[in-house]
């Protein structure tokens, strides 16, 4: 009786470290592949990972001339508009966002200077184009 409850903890303690090792962080679990967003941008590896709906990932490496302008803080952005029509991203509630930081960022290509004083990203000439032509969530990593 003695090794039957203690198997019966051991069991209930592994399957417990297993469940707490293989939960994702927290705005993994919210923001699903392919669902939630169409695009992924990994900082670190300087490359863009473009989801398009008939499925089969486009991987699009940034040259180090374009991986110019504002680091991405970590979270979803959303692909707009701002008032003079040029493209930005803008984080919804859900992405933190450190202190000072504006919560948008405009997008010029790379080819093109960014000009003014706010936050700008410098990507791929047609990159824009095709996000807007899908959902215009973009998923930034580390």
């Amino acid at each position: 009786m003695k090794s039957l409850i203690q198997a019966a903890l051991l069991t209930t303690l592994l399957a417990t470290h297993a469940a707490a090792a293989a939960a994702p962080v927290a705005d993994d679990a919210i923001f699903l592949e392919g669902t939630r967003y169409n695009a992924v941008l990994s900082r670190s590896q300087g490359a863009w990972r473009l989801m398009p709906a008939n499925g089969g990932d486009i991987k699009l490496r940034v040259s180090p001339d374009c991986a110019s302008g504002t680091a991405l803080p970590r979270g979803l952005w959303l692909l707009t508009r701002d008032g003079s029509g040029q493209p930005e991203l803008v984080a919804p509630s859900a992405t933190p966002l450190p202190a000072g930081h504006p919560g948008h960022v405009r997008l010029v290509d790379c080819d093109r200077p960014a000009t003014g004083g706010t936050p700008a990203l410098a990507i791929p000439p047609g990159l824009v184009e095709w996000l807007e032509h899908r959902s215009g969530a973009i998923y930034v990593v580390q």
